[in-house]
């Protein structure tokens, strides 16, 4: 190395900073980390609440499959939608219900868009005396029947 300050022999490398880490996170990280854990809490909650309240619909669906099974079809799906109803309308708007007024009942609750025609002539044909309901399709009215129970997910506005 030479006195002179100019020459290019005394020139030395860049001083680089140590390698940033990864851990410890910064604050920025901790407190997104807990709001998406925060959020997640609470986004399982109300699915764990929301599995609860729907039990009655999944013990429904249950009873009308082996509903379908049985040779009262009708009379069972209907006692057993009957029963939903009440559990999702209350019981003061639903159980004075009979005939007619229960079958357009289920027509006014139906999903939209969908149509009830095997559910509404079967539940006809049970409040009538003339008709038969033999003839209906078990497997058509306990799908129809399910359609209807789907669409009342959500619905709860009375308990016992």
């Amino acid at each position: 190395m030479s006195a002179d300050p100019g020459d290019l022999a005394n020139l030395a490398d860049l001083a680089l900073p140590p390698a940033i880490s990864f851990w410890p996170p910064a604050a920025g990280v901790w407190i997104l980390g807990g709001a998406t854990a925060a959020a997640l809490a609470v986004a399982g909650w109300r699915a764990w609440e929301r599995y609860r309240a729907d039990a009655y619909l999944r013990r429904a669906a249950a009873e009308i499959d082996s509903a379908a099974l049985a040779g009262n079809a009708p009379g069972a799906v209907s006692a057993v939608l009957k029963r939903a109803a009440m559990v999702t309308y209350g019981r003061e708007r639903v159980a004075s219900l009979t005939g007619p007024a229960w079958t357009s009942f289920v027509v006014e609750t139906a999903p939209a868009g969908e149509t009830m025609t095997e559910l509404t002539s079967s539940l006809h044909g049970l409040f009538s005396a003339n008709a038969s309901s033999s003839a209906q399709d078990p497997a058509a009215l306990a799908a129809q029947a399910k359609v209807w129970l789907r669409g009342q997910r959500g619905r709860v506005s009375g308990r016992r």
